[in-house]
């Protein structure tokens, strides 16, 4: 069964809205040393929840690509693929997981709100481990 034109057309637009919010909580930031504190976490886990897992995954997905070909969206108006290499790449690798993580526990156990809040904090939790 194909899906309409005009539902591809709107997941094309939640998805890039959420893209770009990422990018902007990323650059609301507090410098703490090497690594900022950012809003990128509540622009992440927001796209998560709104979208869903497959959707929010790519959100983050089209977030992650947008800043290693060079636009400015990591934070401290960073780019390219060193930002991978250097002291703030583990967590957008975390995040990374984090997001797979969620879309397969959302896909495996249903997305309703008590198993989409669950994963949300299962994967915050081991978001945490996960940063390099």
């Amino acid at each position: 069964m194909s899906v309409p034109t005009h539902t591809k057309a709107l997941d094309l637009a939640y998805i890039a809205l959420m893209a770009a919010l990422i990018a902007l909580c990323a650059w609301i930031s507090v410098p703490l040393g090497p690594v900022p504190f950012t809003m990128q976490t509540f622009g992440i886990f927001a796209a998560l929840g709104l979208l869903g897992g497959r959707r929010g995954t790519l959100a983050f997905l089209i977030y992650l690509l947008l800043g290693i070909v060079g636009l400015p969206v990591f934070s401290g108006f960073s780019a390219g693929a060193g930002v991978l290499f250097g002291a703030t790449g583990g967590y957008l690798l975390g995040y990374l997981a984090a997001a797979l993580l969620f879309w397969g526990l959302t896909a495996k156990l249903g997305q309703t709100l008590p198993v989409m809040a669950s994963a949300m904090v299962l994967v915050s939790r081991v978001k945490k481990h996960l940063a390099l």
